[in-house]
């Protein structure tokens, strides 16, 4: 079979198709990875096919607009702004879509993309469905939509996941439409999300059901399977394990380190978290590595206990850690839990105070929003996720997240639907 993977989004949105397509190569199959223009050297790194997708993801979330929304904390605003910067190009990104699907014969969307890609689907008679990283989107009446969690009982629950599906649709069904004639395909008239749901398409969600265990009230093909890593054989294989000398040299010096690291996430406030991590480095005695990502943190001063790097694969550098400080991506989450690492999610918009609330719930950590985050509540945080409570919870989920293989799991859900 070939497959043609597709996603949008970060580098947390990419990494995990990334392991996907190469369980799925493993399995023997053909892969064609989808995703913004800017992955490009990253996903053939891998030696997978890559075709680009218009857009630089990393460009639309630092403009001066998107980074005047962050700062202002207002999630809804910020939520308005990705969905009209979404607008502006969906329509050269569907057809991007539509071209790098022609050759496949299977089709995976991620969530986001569900509606564009179901009707590339119909127009080239593709079968297809979708591995989703996101909190679920599937209706329960188990938990309430990421976001809308006011309440917490069966009816709220359910309700408020068709109320976010009633508005996505209502945002998206002139342009979908307007996709679907050019297309040659009729006008759908009913929620496309609705049709996914009764037509029992395949619904994966990659992470683990030590957070989010799967719903009862879900139909067979709706499943929580793990999350999605890059195997460990082929990340040696290629060398991506291997530290730089001088972070080694930096890490054997002393004690381990709190890691901080906003992936692909822009900072609201730099200047704010480098007076943080100033404070921190130079009167607590406290070692930091930094991970600056796509970050830019202008303000650090060089400092002994303080070292900085571009990127560094966390699967290594996480058990060298006593700590992550994170921005809460599912992705980076996925790794400092399989690491048994405690977090401090601070979260800036999405999903991401979802699944710092379910860290703190679950007392793995704690979940500071970027708007509240001052040194006094940084270094409350770092001492509560040291405590041998949080240490012993960690540990439970880390060893069961360990024995998990969700990217076997997932590779052999899709053979049996799609075989």
């Amino acid at each position: 079979m070939h497959y043609a993977l597709i996603t949008y989004g970060t580098r947390g949105d990419v990494m995990p198709y990334i392991a996907l397509a190469l369980g799925l190569i493993e399995k023997g199959h053909r892969v064609t990875l989808l995703a913004p223009q800017n992955f490009n050297d990253l996903v053939e790194s891998y030696g997978i096919t890559f075709h680009a997708l218009y857009g630089d993801s990393e460009k639309l979330l630092y403009t001066p607009e998107a980074l005047r929304v962050l700062r202002s904390g207002n999630t809804f605003s910020l939520m308005r702004y990705m969905q009209k910067g979404s607008r502006e190009i969906q329509a050269r990104v569907s057809r991007d879509v539509l071209k790098g699907s022609e050759q496949a014969d299977i089709l995976i969307s991620n969530v986001l993309s569900i509606i564009w890609v179901q009707a590339v689907a119909e127009k080239l008679n593709k079968k297809w469905g979708i591995v989703q990283l996101n909190p679920p989107s599937v209706p329960t009446k188990a938990f309430p939509f990421a976001g809308l969690a006011f309440f917490d009982s069966p009816y709220y629950n359910l309700f408020s996941h068709h109320l976010v599906r009633y508005f996505f649709w209502q945002f998206n069904k002139k342009d979908l439409n307007t996709f679907r004639q050019s297309l040659g395909l009729p006008v759908c008239k009913i929620n496309p999300l609705n049709k996914v749901v009764n037509d029992n398409i395949l619904n994966i969600h990659g992470f683990s059901p030590q957070l989010i265990p799967q719903p009862l009230d879900w139909n067979n093909n709706s499943l929580v399977t793990g999350f999605l890593f890059v195997p460990k054989k082929i990340r040696e294989s290629r060398g991506i394990d291997k530290p730089p000398d001088k972070l080694l040299h930096w890490l054997n010096a002393g004690e381990k380190p709190v890691y901080v690291g906003f992936g692909s996430m822009p900072i609201p406030d730099p200047e704010l978290l480098g007076d943080i991590l100033n404070k921190i480095v130079a009167v607590t005695g406290l070692r930091v590595i930094f991970c600056r990502g796509w970050s830019v943190v202008s303000n650090l001063k060089a400092h002994p206990n303080l070292f900085e790097v571009d990127y560094i694969y966390h699967e290594w550098l996480f058990p060298q850690c006593n700590c992550a400080i994170v921005h809460g991506g599912a992705g980076t989450v996925a790794a400092v839990l399989k690491a048994k690492l405690p977090l401090i999610i601070v979260s800036i918009f999405g999903d991401q105070p979802w699944w710092g609330d379910i860290i703190r719930k679950k007392h793995l950590g704690t979940h500071i929003p970027f708007k509240q985050l001052t040194t006094q509540n940084l270094l409350k945080a770092i001492e509560y996720v040291q405590t041998p409570g949080v240490a012993k919870n960690i540990n439970a989920i880390g060893g069961e997240i360990e024995k998990e293989d969700g990217l076997n799991a997932a590779v052999t859900v899709i053979d049996q639907y799609f075989n």
